[in-house]
């Protein structure tokens, strides 16, 4: 059967809505969720655009253990930008999100449209359509040029091929699968965890699918081709012949790289749920996805989602990001335990008095989720970028870079022709004052607090993300936010 994306229903509005609110997102929402999702795609895009040395690079680079094929895409983004004389790194991190957040949410409607038949009760269909679009984190999860959500989005275009095959044509069948496959391996390539989730999926196809054997050979070969791409796109970045899913197992299971960074025991991703969805949201929706498999033991998401949890809780290292790639599976689960619930109790006042505080709690976290950046620091290097570019400027900071939150240089974001200068002390202001003759001097202070007192020195407070109001720094959590000034300085007169 044919799908559109916006069909003639009750929901039309929400779709649109979901649209609205990825686009919002990807524009406001700069920066990472994790430091992965920009120095093992950005940072390798740059030292492939010859913007940054390799030496600059995470260790990840010298074990030749993460893909080409994200770093690859942002090359040709920006390689492209470049072509037309409109290139700077925020526009084309700008437009990676925003493909990130098209791609989202046309899978989304095709996933949606493809299992709301399958909800009996219209609370359950008007909760699965809300949530799917608008709970708190599908859209900053939806415009994450990461591997745990474009892995996540290709793996689930797929699952929409492959239950959508009845209807069409042998020639379209094939060619349907052919792409299904394709995206697949593709999926493997960019994550390797998804690997449990292909688990899931492939138990469920023998057990409940009338597939013919022509079928199953199609997605393998093209599946195959995928990974063969993949390869490719490796050695354009390392510039040798390896085979990253391969070299990514070796180093993290068998050396026990990943452990390094810490371990945790099976149930850990239960307790980090209810931390990191918000209280009372996530107390809410956790029981309603064990009550959806509960209710649903037959069903592909319900198979796809045991499979990949049970294979990340067998993992010592644990991240709640890892566990993003099945974000779609697990809101269907979670209205599917809505509609459970609807079909045999009525909604009384009190708990639809309940029920809007937890929407209206949603609310709140959508709004500053698609309105704040994900990493505040990015705003500052946007400023800084652009005032560079219109004269030659060198930046003072105190103790460290500002460009190494994590003890790497983000080269991607710093304008090749910006000097930083680190200082340890006011009086060491001066003398890099009295070196920069033509320069303009800008002075970067880690927290909001004025800059101290140095009587050759004039400064100018020119820029800081918030309004200098006292009141807003409440328990002092400036002081544990990337919540800057930039000054600049020029010769007392």
């Amino acid at each position: 059967m044919s799908i559109k994306l916006i069909p003639d229903t009750p929901y039309r509005k929400i779709f649109w809505l979901g649209l609205l609110v990825q686009v919002i997102a990807a524009w406001f929402s700069v920066g990472y969720n994790h430091s992965d999702e920009h120095f093992q795609v950005l940072e390798f895009c740059n030292y492939k655009l010859g913007l940054s040395p390799a030496s600059a690079l995470p260790w990840e680079f010298g074990a030749q253990c993460r893909p080409g094929l994200q770093p690859f895409i942002a090359f040709c983004v920006c390689r492209g930008l470049q072509l037309i004389g409109l290139y700077n790194p925020f526009r084309a991190a700008f437009l990676l999100r925003l493909g990130m957040g098209l791609l989202t949410w046309v899978v989304t409607c095709r996933i949606v449209l493809l299992m709301l038949p399958q909800f009996v009760t219209d609370k359950g269909k008007r909760a699965y359509v809300w949530c799917s679009f608008l709970l708190w984190f599908v859209p900053y999860i939806g415009v994450r040029f990461s591997a745990e959500s474009f892995s996540g989005v290709l793996f689930f275009l797929a699952i929409s091929l492959l239950l959508d095959l009845n209807g069409y044509t042998s020639t379209k069948r094939n060619l349907r699968l052919l792409f299904a496959g394709l995206l697949l391996g593709f999926t493997l390539v960019l994550r390797l965890q998804m690997a449990f989730a292909f688990a899931g999926l492939g138990l469920w196809l023998i057990l409940y699918s009338k597939w013919r054997f022509s079928d199953w050979l199609i997605i393998i070969i093209a599946g195959l081709a995928a990974i063969g791409l993949g390869a490719v796109t490796d050695h354009w970045l390392y510039g040798d012949w390896v085979f990253t899913p391969y070299n990514y197992y070796y180093v993290n299971i068998v050396q026990h790289k990943a452990a390094n960074f810490g371990t945790a025991p099976w149930w850990e991703y239960f307790v980090m749920f209810i931390d990191y969805a918000v209280p009372p949201i996530s107390i809410i929706l956790l029981p309603l996805f064990l009550y959806g498999i509960w209710k649903k033991p037959r069903h592909l998401f319900t198979w796809i989602s045991v499979a990949f949890i049970a294979g990340h809780c067998l993992i010592a290292h644990k991240e709640m990001r890892f566990l993003l790639p099945v974000s779609i599976a697990f809101i269907y689960l979670v209205c599917s335990g809505v509609d459970a619930l609807a079909q045999r109790y009525d909604c009384k006042k009190g708990f639809r008095w309940a029920l809007n505080v937890v929407a209206g709690i949603n609310i709140a976290l959508l709004l500053i989720k698609i309105f704040t950046p994900a990493h505040e620091a990015v705003n500052y290097y946007k400023f800084i970028y652009n005032y560079a570019q219109a004269q030659p400027t060198t930046l003072i900071s105190y103790e460290k870079s500002p460009y190494s939150p994590i003890g790497l240089e983000m080269n991607f974001y710093k304008p090749a022709s910006l000097q930083t200068v680190i200082v340890n002390t006011p009086e060491e202001v001066s003398a890099v004052m009295n070196s920069t003759q033509g320069r303009s001097v800008l002075f970067l202070n880690p927290e909001t607090q004025a800059l101290p007192v140095i009587a050759s020195i004039h400064k100018e407070n020119i820029y800081c993300i918030l309004p200098d109001w006292p009141f807003l720094n409440i328990n002092d959590w400036e002081s544990r936010s990337y919540i800057w000034s930039v000054y600049k300085l020029s010769a007392a007169k």
